[in-house]
């Protein structure tokens, strides 16, 4: 959160509303977050919806790739060059995305993340799920946010799935359409709409980016102390969701 009173600004209208929000995991990993939220909003309600970390962080890096923040062409790479990162003040300060979309390890320490927001509202503030709950009774999850929320109940219909990604053929290819093609095409000069649409549909399609085995196996010894954490914060186990989710 670079601008804390930019973002105060996306809440100037809508105050005839029940409930006013948003949807990001940036509020979960930036430490300073707990912080700037709470002196702006101290009567907020929180809904977390977790998932495996592990997955969760080749997702984040496909994501990334997708969009052309990140440079490296594997996951393992960019797994490999977060200690660097974490540790350059060049690089938190010059990186072209939220610095903490690169640290594709420390992002996924939820329990971490949850006690920082537990020090400074009480448990009954927060709603906390899995995404393979939601996936497996999307009405019933949502119907439990509304009424923690205070809202009455609503029928929102099929839930769509839209957000995976599909991977890049070419990252230069992806680097030049972020940093060349979308530029230009929000100056509206002629024709680079069109060359920006057609680079993003040749680069799009391709296999979603995966981890190696040993890598996911590495990832989730270092998380599961974490994810214990979580799980006495607030009775959530997110491997157990998950297994119930897939027998």
């Amino acid at each position: 959160m670079s601008d804390p009173g930019k973002y105060i600004d996306l809440y100037r209208d809508g105050h005839e509303a029940l409930a006013r929000g948003d949807a990001s995991h940036i509020y979960l990993e930036d430490p300073k977050s707990p912080e700037i939220l709470e002196a702006f909003f101290p009567d907020a309600k929180f809904v977390l919806m977790f998932r495996n970390p592990a997955d969760r962080a080749v997702a984040l890096y496909a994501m990334m790739l997708e969009h052309g923040y990140e440079v490296h062409r594997t996951f393992e790479k960019a797994l490999a060059a977060e200690d660097r990162r974490f540790e350059s003040t060049k690089f938190r300060k010059t990186c072209p995305q939220s610095f903490w979309n690169f640290m594709y390890y420390r992002s996924g320490l939820f329990g971490e993340q949850v006690a920082r927001y537990l020090e400074r509202w009480p448990r009954d503030r927060f709603y906390a799920t899995t995404l393979y709950d939601y996936l497996a009774e999307p009405d019933v999850v949502v119907g439990e946010i509304l009424k923690f929320l205070g809202a009455d109940a609503a029928d929102l219909g099929p839930v769509p799935r839209s957000a995976s990604s599909k991977g890049t053929r070419s990252v230069p290819a992806q680097y030049l359409e972020r940093r060349l093609l979308r530029p230009l095409e929000r100056r509206r000069v002629p024709f680079v709409g069109e060359a920006r649409r057609q680079v993003i549909a040749w680069n799009r399609g391709v296999d979603k980016p995966t981890m190696q085995a040993d890598t996911r196996e590495r990832l989730m010894d270092l998380y599961r102390p974490d994810l214990a954490k979580l799980n006495d914060l607030l009775g959530l186990d997110v491997e157990e969701r998950e297994s119930a989710a897939r027998s």
